[in-house]
């Protein structure tokens, strides 16, 4: 297994965290990969400074910057033809030890399906009302009835009240119930393996490199690979590097978030003709 992300030079002072996570796992990974690219569009005016990392992880140059999605493209094209899993990570998180053995223990399960920690269906974005047949389908645990979080989270906050430190904030268990959504989200965690990537994804229109998760979800769907999420993994915790130059923050061509992602939905159904 490899384990790839990427980040962007403001965060680099910032990922010690996310990457001694990813180092740590009761599990480990053959290789810890950070993809670096040679040049950022979002920022033309970068030195060619490069991060500081932990022992474990190897710095990759590639010469492709794919916006976030270079955290699993630039991995894809490079084993391409390989039989090897990618776990790829967003550069912000916190991942729980046990990551990697959860992946690999649904990977036994789920032997041709992308997996991820979280993911929704289209229509919790969009106006999607496809009939699914893939079944059964993942179901989220109303954080109102799991009582595990509700006591934890009650007894941390009381505790940043007291203390004024916002440390050990509790990870949420989102799913009750694993099964396949339509969507990944990748601040989770997915695992895939090169193959399940052709040279369409690559080729990632304007303003939909913003939106990666809708893309690659995008990509799986049109090639019929399946997203399936586990039951209780939790829900990584955000390290200070979250709200530094965020994309959710971000506009390309006008276009925020939100219209990102509805412009690359749209655009994938219509040349798709997935989640109608």
């Amino acid at each position: 297994m490899i384990i790839s992300l990427t980040s962007i030079p403001p965060r680099f002072h910032l990922i010690g965290p996310t990457l001694h996570s990813l180092v740590r796992q009761h599990a480990p990974a053959d290789r810890v990969l950070l993809h670096i690219p040679h040049r950022y569009r979002r920022f033309p005016d970068w030195d060619g400074t490069l991060p500081e990392v932990p022992d474990g992880v190897e710095i990759v140059r590639c010469a492709e910057d794919y916006g976030p999605a270079t955290k699993v493209l630039a991995a894809a094209k490079a084993h391409a033809g390989q039989d090897v899993e990618i776990l790829f990570c967003d550069d912000d998180r916190i991942y729980a030890p046990t990551l990697t053995r959860d992946f690999m223990a649904a990977r036994a399960d789920q032997p041709d399906a992308c997996i991820a920690a979280m993911g929704n269906e289209a229509d919790f974005f969009f106006d999607s009302r496809q009939i699914r047949d893939l079944q059964p389908r993942a179901v989220k645990r109303r954080w109102q009835r799991d009582t595990w979080f509700l006591a934890r989270w009650l007894w941390w906050r009381a505790r940043r009240k007291l203390t004024g430190h916002n440390l050990g904030r509790p990870a949420r268990r989102i799913f009750a119930r694993g099964g396949y959504v339509d969507m990944f989200m990748g601040f989770g965690g997915a695992m895939v393996r090169p193959d399940f990537f052709d040279d369409v994804a690559f080729d990632i229109p304007d303003i939909c490199w913003t939106v990666d998760d809708i893309w690659l979800s995008g990509m799986l769907a049109r090639r019929n690979i399946p997203i399936w999420v586990p039951a209780n993994l939790r829900e990584p915790a955000n390290t200070d590097a979250f709200r530094v130059d965020a994309l959710y923050a971000f506009a390309v061509e006008g276009a925020g978030r939100p219209k990102a992602g509805r412009h690359c939905y749209d655009l994938l159904r219509e040349r798709y003709g997935i989640w109608p």
